[in-house]
């Protein structure tokens, strides 16, 4: 009975998955530029990378989105798609302005003729006798695919141009919107002369669209190896590129599969074979679009004033302190003229600079520099002292990691007030953290970026605990001396005294004992006694 009920378990989860089906794939948007024009043909040829992608990758369903050139950048700007397959020069800018990176680089067939590099072909009708070279269309009217469209417009105008040939030369330029149109517009004699993507005109003639032979290629090359027609340079074909969001692993796995397209056989179902190789390099077709100033580079080689100081600004410091520098030295070295001639501007500039620095490192004043932050970046040895620390702990701190809360918080007040103002401030400290607690005269200041804003705050702190102390022990000194001096009271000048009886006249005309003048202007007193001769002489007259 077990069996039984197991085995139509079985068969009903059969069934069920015959009605639902498999799980639906997730489809993968391959975004692809439509340069013959929206032909069923056109659209078949792309098809054959979906159908072999979503053949050996599981659970994947790839499918073509085609697209002119400006749609193809809005789907991509947008992340509309996972994949797109762009031409050289759309790589290069869809890679500039929004990441995409390139997997491969597609092989181009017509018929078992592949070729991974393309270029321009120019040509006109082959009854043409009045324009046989590039130097015979000036003049005449030029049509072309697209104004975007990298091989027929933007390589045929370098071509024409290193032939002499510019657009202002020509009659007329106009753009068909394909490349289908610019080889009937000619055919039609609607213009004299067209310029398309090489393999245009022989997969047209596979088609039955066209014959060559009614055709004149102009300024025709021959490179070996390469099997299309050719009128200019020749650069790398369309980039299989994967957008900035899409999964790496996906795209890993997308690269293997197309690298391996390369095996596949011809078929029916396609009317021409696409095949891909490696990624190729690029660069030349950068340089042809810098050259040329062509989007994402149309601004290639112009810079302001401003633009220029922004970027360069540590160049033009140092080359403001170079030149400073080298001032000096020719100021300092007139007369001496062999110095001169052997003197190595550049190196003397050098030993300038390592010369501030050491004058920094030596300096016995305490140097530092913080952010607008607070965080120190830079301390000189004398600081690191004063902070007692090394300066490797010092470093990215702030003042609240290193001091109380009360000297941080001063630190932090007078650090705004210099940020606020952007100007100088000077002023005297006693700072208690350090043991022993030290007089400090400090001097803070901003310090200004190249746009004139305040970036940093640099501090210079002399110790003058010692002066000041000096200075309390003079102004006791002086004290002391005034109150000495208040003490004494002096005679000057020139004292009448009388020859006789030794009196002294005062300034008011009387005569005065000498005993009680001296008295009356100083502060001196007198105690009478009987010196030793006088003493003998008193005994005689006795």
């Amino acid at each position: 009975m077990s069996k039984l009920f197991a085995l139509i378990s079985i068969l009903a989860v059969c069934l069920l998955f015959l009605v639902i089906g498999p799980a639906s794939a997730k489809d993968i948007r391959i975004g692809v530029l439509n340069i013959r024009g929206a032909g069923e043909d056109a659209n078949k040829s792309w098809q054959q990378i979906a159908d072999h992608l979503s053949n050996k990758i599981s659970a994947q369903n790839f499918i073509i989105v085609p697209h002119n050139y400006d749609e193809l950048e809005q789907a991509v700007a947008h992340d509309q798609l996972e994949f797109v397959v762009a031409n050289p020069s759309q790589y290069i800018e869809f890679s500039v302005k929004y990441g995409v990176s390139r997997i491969a680089t597609q092989v181009s067939y017509v018929g078992k003729a592949g070729t991974p590099y393309v270029g321009s072909v120019i040509f006109t009708k082959g009854n043409r006798t009045d324009i046989t070279s590039l130097s015979d269309l000036r003049g005449k009217s030029l049509v072309s695919a697209s104004k975007n469209a990298f091989a027929s417009w933007f390589v045929t105008r370098d071509e024409m141009k290193r032939q002499g040939v510019l657009t202002e030369n020509l009659a007329s330029v106009k753009f068909t919107g394909s490349a289908d149109k610019v080889v009937l517009a000619v055919k039609n004699g609607e213009a004299d002369a067209g310029a398309v993507l090489t393999q245009i005109l022989e997969k047209m003639e596979q088609e039955g669209k066209i014959v060559l032979t009614d055709f004149r290629i102009l300024n025709q090359k021959h490179v070996d190896g390469f099997p299309f027609l050719l009128s200019s340079e020749l650069y790398p074909n369309f980039a299989f590129a994967r957008l900035k969001h899409t999964d790496m692993q996906l795209a890993n796995n997308v690269a293997a599969q197309l690298l391996l397209m390369s095996q596949m056989k011809s078929d029916n179902r396609y009317p021409n074979l696409i095949s891909w190789s490696v990624p190729d390099n690029y660069d030349n077709v950068r340089n042809l679009l810098q050259e040329w100033r062509v989007k994402p580079f149309e601004e290639y080689g112009k810079i302001t004033l401003r633009e220029a100081v922004r970027q360069h600004w540590v160049t033009i410091v140092l080359g403001l302190t170079s030149f400073s520098a080298l001032v000096l030295i020719i100021y300092l070295s007139q007369g001496i003229k062999q110095r001169r001639i052997k003197y190595d501007i550049l190196n003397e500039a050098k030993q300038k600079l390592e010369l501030v620095n050491t004058m920094i490192e030596a300096n016995p004043d305490a140097v530092f520099i913080k952010d607008k932050q607070g965080h120190y970046i830079f301390v000189n040895p004398q600081a690191a002292r004063i902070f007692g620390k090394p300066a490797e702990e010092i470093i990215g701190k702030l003042a609240s990691d290193l001091f109380p809360p009360e000297v941080a918080q001063s630190m932090v007040d007078t650090d705004s007030t210099v940020l606020s103002s952007a100007s100088t401030i000077t002023y005297e400290k006693l700072y208690s953290a350090p043991d022993p607690p030290r007089n400090m005269l400090v001097t803070k200041g901003p310090i200004f970026d190249c746009k004139g804003e305040v970036e940093s705050i640099f501090a210079v702190a002399r110790d003058i605990t010692d002066l000041k102390n000096l200075q309390e022990e003079i102004s006791d000194k002086v004290v002391q001396l005034e109150t000495a001096l208040s003490a004494v009271r002096q005679l000057e000048g020139i004292i009448p005294i009388c020859s006789y009886c030794n009196k002294i006249r005062d300034d008011k005309e009387s005569w005065q004992q000498m005993e009680q003048y001296i008295t009356g202007h100083s502060e001196a007193t007198f105690s009478h006694g009987v010196c030793p001769e006088c003493y003998e002489r008193a005994l005689l007259d006795i």
